[in-house]
C-alpha cells in the first residue's frame, strides 16, 4: 500500500485552512450586513437611485423640519437623522413646567401638528425617550427622582402620540433620567445653563 506524502498531507491541511477562512470572511460580512441599520439602508438606496424615497426617514425629517422652520420652534424642536433612526428631541423646558410631567396647555396644539405628520408612515416603530439633566429634582416637585420624571415625561408625549392617530402597540417608552448626555460638539458655545437645558428632552425615535 502506497502510503501518503508529507507534501499531500500539508497540502490538504492548506486547502482546508483556506476554506475555514473564506467562511469567517463570509460570516463577518452577514454581520456586518445585519448591522447596517434601516436608515442607512434607506441612505444608501437613496444615494445609488438618485431618488429618494417618499416614506423614508430623511424625507420625513425634511418635512418635519420645513414645519419646526414655518412655526418657528426651532429652539423647541431639533431633528437628527442617525444609524438608530430619525430623532426628534423636543425642548422639555419648553414643553414642562420645572419639575413636572404635565404638557404645557399652551404647547399641546403646537405639539399634536408636529406629532401628527408622523401618523402616515406606518412602517415605521417609535420610541420614546426621557431625559433629564444631572440636577437633583426640585424641591417643589412631585417627583422622588429623574428617573420617574424621564419616565412619566415619555409617557405623556406618548399618549400624544397615541391622541393623534398612532397606535400604543407600535409604541415604546424609555426613561433614562441623565445616563445618556448629548455628544459635545452639539453643545458647543453653549454655556453651562444652556448645556442643562438643552439635556432636558424627550426624544421620539423613529426607526
Amino acid at each position: 500500500m502506497q502510503r501518503r506524502t508529507v507534501a499531500n498531507e500539508e497540502g490538504w491541511l492548506l486547502s482546508y485552512a483556506d476554506l475555514i477562512t473564506n467562511l469567517l470572511v463570509f460570516f463577518a460580512m452577514l454581520l456586518g450586513a445585519a448591522e447596517i441599520s434601516r436608515s442607512r439602508m434607506q441612505q444608501i438606496a437613496a444615494e445609488l437611485s438618485g431618488v429618494e424615497a417618499p416614506a423614508s426617514l430623511a424625507s420625513i425629517q425634511e418635512e418635519i423640519e420645513a414645519r419646526i422652520e414655518q412655526e418657528g420652534l426651532e429652539e423647541m424642536i431639533f431633528t437628527d437623522l442617525t444609524d438608530e433612526g430619525l430623532k426628534l428631541s423636543l425642548n422639555s423646558g419648553l414643553v414642562f413646567d420645572s419639575g413636572s410631567a404635565l404638557i404645557r396647555t399652551e404647547q399641546e396644539s403646537v405639539l399634536d401638528s408636529m406629532l401628527r405628520t408622523l401618523v402616515p408612515y406606518g412602517q415605521y416603530d417609535f420610541a420614546v425617550e426621557g431625559h433629564t439633566d444631572s440636577q437633583p429634582i426640585s424641591p417643589g416637585s412631585s417627583y422622588k427622582s429623574n428617573w420617574e420624571l424621564s419616565a412619566d415625561r415619555a409617557n405623556a408625549v406618548r399618549g400624544r402620540l397615541e391622541l393623534v392617530g398612532i397606535g400604543g402597540e407600535r409604541i415604546r417608552v424609555e426613561g433614562y433620567a441623565d445616563t445618556i448626555t448629548l455628544p459635545d460638539e452639539t453643545l458647543e458655545g453653549l454655556s453651562e445653563t444652556e448645556r442643562l437645558a438643552r439635556h432636558r428632552r424627550v426624544v421620539v425615535r423613529i426607526y
